[in-house]
């Protein structure tokens, strides 16, 4: 990895006002509970993943007005001292303000699996479930396989087709997906 890729990161806790004042970004970096958190650089194949996720969620957004898809890096706050960035994210009333970080939790978040397996499985099912995030899919493009999460208890595995709870029609093939 090529020294100063990332920006400058704080050390230790910081409030909301600090970490909404870093400097603009495209790294992905997350505010939970104080802690900075500063993701890895995804790989190609995630980003493969996630654009076509983009693009087929953005289709059936554009269906649905005013629904607002959002793609990382972007700015959500689900609660206190918790701003994410979701890889694919859905508000299906819209968001109030496109200048500005997103301030509604989002009805569905779509994260694909990254190296910390563990990051997108345990921590953020949690917190996500903690902020009300109504369902939450975990895309394992290595497994080909998409897990549908509905808060805390609810896991449903997907490997042919996926189709949302929360918005009604939406729906992936696993095989386009991961052609």
């Amino acid at each position: 990895m090529m020294k100063g890729m990332y920006p400058q990161v704080p050390r230790g806790l910081v409030s909301e006002e600090e970490f909404l004042s870093l400097p603009e970004s495209h790294e992905r970096i997350e505010l939970i509970d104080g802690e900075v958190i500063l993701g890895p650089s995804p790989t190609p194949r995630h980003q493969l993943v996630v654009s076509r996720l983009c693009r087929d969620l953005g289709a059936w957004a554009d269906a649905n007005p005013p629904t607002f898809v959002g793609l990382s890096p972007l700015d959500v706050r689900i609660g206190e001292c918790r701003i994410v960035q979701p890889d694919v994210f859905l508000v299906l009333g819209g968001v109030a303000d496109l200048d500005e970080t997103v301030l509604a939790v989002p009805e569905l978040i779509v994260e694909v699996m990254s190296t910390n397996r563990g990051h997108d499985r345990v921590t953020k099912r949690f917190i996500y479930a903690q902020a009300g995030v109504k369902e939450y899919w975990i895309v394992d493009p290595l497994a080909r396989r998409i897990e549908v999460c509905r808060g805390l208890d609810s896991i449903d595995e997907h490997t042919d087709v996926v189709r949302s709870a929360v918005a009604a029609g939406l729906e992936i093939s696993l095989a386009d997906l991961f052609r």
